[in-house]
């Protein structure tokens, strides 16, 4: 299987055609965006192969392999920070992206047209002074749902594609939401969110949390949560001794956030590992990448880390995709 993968940076989108041991960036006379634009967010869908979708400080840009370069996509975001970006796993034209401040903007035809979802996000929060969207997720399992988490102000649920929005907060230690993953096994139904003060489980959709005991963590600042394949138990979990930091671990559990060992890393982080980029077509490979430039690989589902030679700045998401 032929695949790149792609990291969202301080500046700009790189590339690597090589497995993450190389990475390039396009040129900016050529490649159609600025090769210092500060990229939040790098995006793809299983029915695009050789697409990418990009969110930076400039807007919204998309990425094709048949032209071999960046086209700018005219939306209202221009002057936010694009920091997240989903599509609907059935449908690619159904496009959610998050930015900062903390506001959802949603495309129905593949970015033509957009529309401001009415979030009523907060505007201001502490600590980072401006609200920002840290992930967003159609649901696995409800059709028309679709759930976001805000920093710094917990996770909202929307039952109707984006049209309206409920804040579901009950029992979170804090606000400070980063990723969700879920879990259905017969009737029952689980969610795991991670925040900066551990990772929260909603065995009632969201309605009440409660927080996990995590003995093997090493802090509380919990990122990114990811599963390998959709509705697996096996859940990949990012963890940093604060926001930016100077060390970061890897955690994984194999029963869906009962029980989790510290993944085998070939050498410490930097910081706090910030992203993971899975991708069901193949789910033995995985990438993860610190704030602070590091890039790990995965060929064994998450259990031993390997990392690759070069280091690229501030990374934002790491992602990989066949093309």
């Amino acid at each position: 299987m032929r695949y790149k993968a792609y990291a969202a940076t301080m500046q700009s989108v790189w590339f690597s055609d090589d497995e993450g041991q190389r990475w390039n960036r396009l040129q900016t006379p050529t490649g159609g965006f600025y090769n210092e634009a500060r990229v939040w967010s790098v995006h793809t869908h299983p029915d695009r192969p050789g697409e990418l979708l990009a969110g930076s400080d400039q807007g919204l840009y998309r990425f094709r392999e048949t032209t071999g370069r960046f086209d700018y996509v005219p939306s209202p975001m221009d002057n936010l920070h694009i920091l997240k970006i989903a599509q609907d796993p059935r449908d690619p034209d159904f496009i959610v992206c998050g930015t900062r401040p903390g506001e959802v903007f949603i495309s129905e035809d593949g970015g033509e047209y957009w529309t401001r979802s009415n979030l009523d996000a907060s505007t201001e929060c502490w600590f980072i002074n401006t609200s920002r969207v840290t992930s967003i997720h159609f649901d696995p399992h409800e059709e028309d749902a679709i759930w976001i988490t805000v920093e710094i102000d917990g996770v909202f649920r929307s039952g109707d594609r984006g049209k309206s929005w409920n804040l579901v907060t009950r029992g979170l230690h804090d606000n400070d939401t980063h990723d969700l993953v879920f879990r259905k096994e017969g009737n029952r139904r689980t969610i795991l969110c991670s925040t900066e003060d551990g990772v929260h489980r909603s065995r009632d959709n969201g309605e009440n949390w409660e927080q996990l005991k995590i003995p093997e963590a090493r802090w509380d600042y919990f990122r990114s949560l990811k599963q390998p394949a959709e509705n697996s138990e096996t859940v990949i979990a990012s963890v940093g001794d604060r926001p930016s930091g100077e060390a970061g671990d890897l955690l994984i559990s194999r029963d869906f956030g009962e029980s989790w060992r510290a993944c085998e890393m070939s050498q410490p982080a930097n910081s706090t590992i910030w992203t993971i980029g899975t991708n069901a077509a193949d789910t033995d490979l995985l990438f993860a990448a610190t704030i602070f430039g590091q890039i790990f690989k995965s060929v064994d589902g998450g259990e031993s880390w390997q990392k690759m030679p070069r280091e690229l700045g501030e990374i934002r998401m790491i992602a990989w995709a066949p093309v």
